[in-house]
This record gives structure tokens, sequence and C-alpha cells, in this order.
């Protein structure tokens, strides 16, 4: 080998004009302006869902399989409807007509749905409910189970009249148990009272009362119970109600027999005593009479009004209220604009004493209004005395059957009003009514109300393929991988130079196939198309091609990525060498030098960074493939070498053997030695594996072989193990998408 006769320590060297730094081919190159993502966010949401249109069709499959096996898994449940009729008000209506009395009657039925839906009558329920389960588990007891029939007679099994729970329920049960509640009937009281529907039917006077029940035969039970406890409240009510009121008509009938008979002989002995009287004489002294009482009584309350006034105005001065409140008092407007004049002008004497003179009249003239109404109520007290005595005589000499017969017929007609309602009470505490009647008993249904499973199987495919729309639109958002070129160099800040298939296998002698072997294969064409795209523009003039390749990570394939541009490399012609900087060697590379390689190296790299060897002694020669190789010693330190190694010359002699130099080097993530082979590179090359490095690691190495803010050399992000038949599914329509279609 040329490059093996001769050392880098006797080899003179002259002083040459460093090449330009080679970029990379601008027709390759995507502007770094361009936006990462250029589709709509619909065509994002379609592409989505359709990309997953297999998960989402098995989220909807799941989703109606659930929803079917919880249908089935769920009791069916039969409602039973009890309807009752409400009885018309007989309430005479208010002038108003036919408005009112709807009015009281939907007032009405309002009345009874909220009784109906009380906790007293749903109490009531459960105990007539306790004692129905009781009196049913005593008569099918067997005396010979006896012993056991004991209990649930004593306390019933409240789960007898329970409403099916679901699944779900049962589930949130056992996940978060609740504490018991203190009341012991709580349970039962919930049950009921969940299961149980009560409504007016549209605007009748109908109510309907329903209570559903997986047993058709129990549901009917507690509609018919449930109806039959509230009759029998309202109709125990109504007869309590009825004998209280009876027991007051019957007290009351002695005092008013008594008074009947009093009037009675009152106006016979008056009828024996006087003859025929003046009617009309006797009409107009009552009609006076009433007229001159109703005036003094009108007089009093005027005169009590000015005393009121007078005894505040008074109380006011004595306690020196302020002016504005003794003007508010007398009520005079020349007091008040003097009070509000004063509230100006405090120390005015001569305004002082104007508000004292008119509080004097004032107070003057409420005393004469209190004297005038005084003389006023005298004199029509003496005109009442003069006319009493009148209505007086005129009583003594005409007849009082005028007093007395309205008398006689008003305890007549409240007389036989007691003892009517006496009967009627009598009759109704015989035959209470509730002032509702049943309409209709309920009795067990047969069809249940649930809908059948098939129909639960729908809106379960639609929840589902819900969720499973949201998880994936979930997972896209959250997802920081990298998948497209211009999503890569948009979150690198760097081109994105090619994505590299997927290779079925990555061993040496897959790889050689597929490079060399299948030139029409993507693979074959997407390392190739990298490494024309990494070279300079200038390759024809220059001798030779560093180019350093590194990842974040292992996994990212860098080191296959290294050995597919080394074996496209040698179909440009020339030299090709390899130099693996793994630590302890990539699994790649020992299976090239098993496979393929010749006679090992008596030296490494170590050697040859240290001026310990000649270049042709550090590198092994793999004749078959046409590549040198030159490797890392074991246990040599990459970072002393690359720190106290003059790369300069290192890259002159590269220069001056090989065509093409692939610089294995290792991952920043854990080796950070890779900053410093940057030096030595004519082109740097980012391997990313494809939807599986995250962006914000890719991004931090990145950073970290910049650390300086200016690389030396070009940078390109290469994306590896690209899966393009799931590439297609996101239409990125990059240069992935060529390398599916075939080449004949």
């Amino acid at each position: 080998m040329e490059g093996s006769k001769v050392s880098r320590i006797h080899l003179p060297h002259a002083t040459e004009v460093p090449p330009p730094l080679g970029e990379i081919n601008p027709r390759i190159r995507r502007p770094l302006g361009e936006l990462m993502d250029t589709q709509t966010p619909l065509h994002q949401l379609v592409t989505t869902l359709q990309r997953k249109r297999w998960f989402l069709l098995a989220m909807i499959l799941a989703g109606g399989v659930l929803a079917a096996a919880l249908g089935l898994a769920r009791p069916p449940l039969y409602e039973a409807t009890a309807q009752v009729l409400v009885d018309t008000p007989s309430r005479a209506a208010p002038a108003g007509g036919l408005s009112s009395t709807q009015d009281l009657l939907e007032s009405s039925i309002d009345d009874h749905i909220t009784m109906l839906s009380s906790q007293s009558h749903l109490r009531s329920v459960v105990a007539e409910l306790r004692k129905v389960d009781a009196a049913n588990v005593a008569g099918a007891a067997d005396a010979t189970h006896q012993a056991d029939v004991a209990p649930a007679t004593s306390s019933p099994d409240p789960a007898r009249f329970e409403p099916s729970r679901s699944a779900l329920d049962g589930l949130l049960a056992k996940i978060w148990p609740r504490s018991t509640p203190a009341d012991p009937d709580a349970a039962e009281l919930k049950l009921l009272r969940d299961g149980i529907r009560i409504g007016q039917e549209l605007r009748s006077r109908v109510i309907s009362i329903g209570f559903s029940d997986k047993d058709p035969t129990r549901a009917a039970l507690v509609a018919n119970t449930f109806v039959q406890v509230y009759i029998a409240d309202l109709a125990r009510r109504n007869q309590v109600s009825d004998q209280q009121e009876l027991d007051s008509v019957v007290a009351a009938l002695p005092s008013t027999r008594e008074s009947l008979a009093e009037a009675t002989d009152r106006l016979e002995r008056y009828r024996l005593s006087h003859g025929a009287v003046d009617q009309g004489a006797a009409d107009n002294a009552a009609r006076e009479a009433a007229e001159l009482t109703q005036q003094i009584s009108m007089s009093k309350a005027d005169l009590a009004a000015q005393e009121s006034r007078l005894s505040r105005i008074q109380d006011l001065r004595k306690q020196n209220a302020p002016i504005a409140s003794l003007a508010q008092a007398i009520g005079t407007p020349e007091l008040a604009d003097l009070a509000a004049r004063q509230a100006g002008a405090p120390a005015d004497k001569d305004l002082s004493k104007a508000i004292d003179s008119a509080v004097e009249q004032g107070l003057a003239r409420v005393a004469a209004e209190v004297d005038i109404y005084r003389a006023q109520v005298g004199a029509l007290e003496d005109r009442k005395k003069v006319l009493d005595a009148v209505v007086a005589d005129t009583a003594g000499r005409l007849s009082g059957l005028r007093a007395l017969e309205p008398q006689v017929s008003i305890l007549t007609q409240r007389y036989n009003d007691l003892l009517a309602r006496q009967q009627d009470l009598k009759r109704l505490i015989a035959n209470p009514s509730p002032g509702v009647g049943i309409l209709s008993a309920a009795w067990p249904p047969v069809n249940p109300i649930t809908l059948p499973p098939i129909f639960l199987v729908p809106p379960g495919m639609i929840v589902f393929g819900l969720i499973g729309g949201i998880l994936l639109l979930l997972h896209r958002h959250f997802d920081r991988t990298l998948r497209g070129e211009a999503e890569a160099e948009a979150a690198l800040g760097v081109p994105c130079l090619a994505l590299i298939p997927q290779a079925a296998a990555t061993h040496a002698k897959r790889l050689r196939q597929l490079v060399l072997g299948q030139q029409e294969s993507g693979y074959s064409r997407a390392v190739t198309s990298l490494l024309v795209a990494a070279a300079p523009s200038q390759l024809s003039a220059r001798s030779s091609q560093i180019i350093l390749v590194t990842s974040s990570t292992p996994e990212d394939g860098a080191t296959e990525l290294a050995w597919s541009l080394a074996l496209a490399a040698t179909r440009l012609g020339g030299r090709v060498l390899v130099v693996d900087l793994e630590p302890k060697g990539a699994r790649l590379t020992l299976e090239f030098l098993n496979q393929y390689g010749g006679p090992k190296a008596r030296h490494s790299f170590a050697d040859y960074i240290r001026d310990r060897s000649t270049l042709g002694d550090a590198v092994t020669g793999i004749p078959e493939v046409g590549i040198d190789l030159m490797t890392l010693g074991p246990s040599e330190d990459l970072l002393t070498l690359l720190a106290r190694g003059n790369g300069s010359e290192v890259t002159e002699d590269l220069h001056s053997v090989y065509r093409v130099v692939i610089l294995n080097g290792p991952s920043g993530l854990g080796r950070p030695e890779a900053r410093f082979l940057t030096e030595w590179a004519d082109v740097v090359l980012f391997a990313v594996r494809w939807a599986k490095t995250r962006r914000h690691v890719a991004r931090g190495v990145l950073e970290l072989l910049q650390a300086d803010g200016a690389v030396p050399v070009p940078v390109g992000s290469v994306l590896t193990r690209v899966n393009l038949r799931k590439h297609a599914g996101y239409r990125l329509g990059d240069s992935a998408d060529l390398l599916r279609e075939k080449v004949t």
C-alpha cells in the first residue's frame, strides 16, 4: 500500500493553502427557512386517522363488543305503572271562570305529586313493603324451615325490591366503597327513590306512578303498594280532620239550640205585649243613628291624630330637637325655610328669634285645631245622646220585631246548618274519601323498558371510536420524534440530506448485498444519493473526502450508515478507509473483519496518532469489499488521543492516500469526544433514528458538536432505519416516497 511506506515523522510537508471548506450540494439541501409542516390541520387529522385506520377499526369493534357484552350481562328492567285520578276541586271558583278552575286543579295535582315523592311517604311505603314481604315469607314458610325463615320474617331482605344495578355500578362500589349510613332505611329509600317515576299525564287529572325492577311481578307490587299507601294515608288524614270538625259541631249544637230558644221566646213575648208599629220612623231613626256614629268615629280619629301631633311637637321642644325636626313635625313651609336658612347662618340672632316665633305660632295653630276637633266631637256626642234618647223612645213605642225576627232567623239557619253538617261528617267518617281514586292498577309488564343489547352496540362503537381518535391525536401531539425531512430541519437547524430505509438485517453480508448487489433497491439508492449529496461540489478537483458519521445514541444506526457509505464509495473509484472509533468495536465492524478481513494490522489507531507506527501498519485491509479498516484499541482513551494528537497532519496523510475516508465516531450522548472529530472531517453526518430518537436529545447532542456556535465544516442530518411503508402513511412528500418506486 502506498501510504504504508511512509511515516508522518520523517515525511516532509510543504506549506499548503488549506482547501476551501466543502459545502453540501445546494440542489438537495432544503432551505432552513421553510416551514416544518406545510399540511393544514385538517389534512394532518385526516392523514393521522387514515394511517391508524386499523387501530380505529379495532377500537370501534372493541366498543361494539364491549357494549353488547354489557347489554347481555345487564338484566332487563320492567316498569309497572299505576294511574290515579284526582277529583275535581269542589270549592266554587271565583270570578274568572274555567281558567280559575283549571288553576285550582293544577295546584291540586302539584300538591299530590309533591306528597307522593315526599320522604315521609317513601318511608311509609318501605314499611308497608316490609310487612308484605314478611307476610309472604311467613305464608310460604314450611314448618321444617321455621328456624331459617324467622330471621327473614323479622328483617326482610331489602334486595327483594332492589332494582338491578349495572355492572359499572357494581365495579365502582368495589373500587370506592361507601360508608354505611346511620339511617337503617337509607338504602331502601334510595333504591325506592331511584326506581319510582311520578308524573302527570299531559294536562289531565291523571297521575302515573311507575316502578322499575328486574322482576315484573315485584314492579307491579311496589307500584300498587305505593298508590294504596298514599290513598290510605289521605283517607286517614281526611277522616281525622272530619272527626275533629264533627267534635266541634257537636260541641256547638247545645249553645246554638239554647240561643234559638231564647230568641224565639223573646219574639213571642214581644208580639203579645206590643201592637202595630211605624216601620218607617224606626228605619229613619236607625239610619240617622248609624250615620252619626260614623261621623263621631271619624272626628275622634282626627282628634287623636292632632293630639298625637301636638304631643310630639311638645316632646321635641322639651328635648331641644333640631329646628328641621320641629319644622317637619309642625309642617309649615315658612318654618322649613327658616330652618334651611339657619343651617347656612347659625349665628344669626334675628333668624333665631324668627324661628322661635314661627314655632310658637305653629304650636298655637295645632293646639287650636285640637280644641276645634274636641268641640266638634263634643257636639256630635251630644247630638248622639239626643238621638239615642229619641231612638230609645221610638223603640219603646215601636215594635221590636225588626230586631228580634232577624236574630231568630239567623239562629234557625245556623242550627239547621250544624245539623246538616253533622250528618255529612258522620257519612264522611263512615266512608272516608281521599280525594283521589285508582284509575288503573299496575299489572306485571311483559316487555322490558331497557334497550336490547343490539341497540347498545352503535353508541359503544361511536364512543370507542371517539376515544380512539382522541388517543391518536394525543399520541401525535406528544410524539417528539422525527419522521420527515422538513421536520428534522426545523427541529435540528441543519439540512436533512437523506432518509435511509430500514434494512431487513444489518449483518455484513446482507449490507454488502443491499449496497453493491442490489443497486436498484431503495436502500442502495438512498445511500448512494446521500454520498453524492454529502460530497462537496469540488469533489472532482480534490484528492479525497473525509466524512464523519456520528449520532446521539448507539441505537441510531451510525455504524450501519458508515459502512453503507464506505461500500457505496467503492463505486467511485479510489481507495476507501473506515476508521471505527468505537471503544470496544462495533458489532458490524467485527463481522466485516471476521467474514472479509485479511491479515490483522499490527498496530491500532492509537499507535498511529502517537507516531508509534505508520498509516499502513495501523490499517487492516479487506480486499474482498475494497475497504481498509482502522480501529481503536480496546483500552485506549479516545479523548486523550484526540486532545494530544495533531489533527491536521492526520488529515493530510489520509487525504494523500484515500479517496474517501469514513470516520465512524462515537455517539455524542455518551462520548463527547465527537466534538474534536469535527475538525478532522470535511462533512459531518449526524444520524438520527427515524421515529425513535427524541428531538430534544438529537438537538442537544448536535449543540454539543457545535459548542462554539460555528462548526468549521458542513453538518447534515440523516434519518436512519426508516420504515417506508409507515412513512408513506404520513404523506410528507419527501425523498423517502421516491424510494418506494420501482426502478426498471
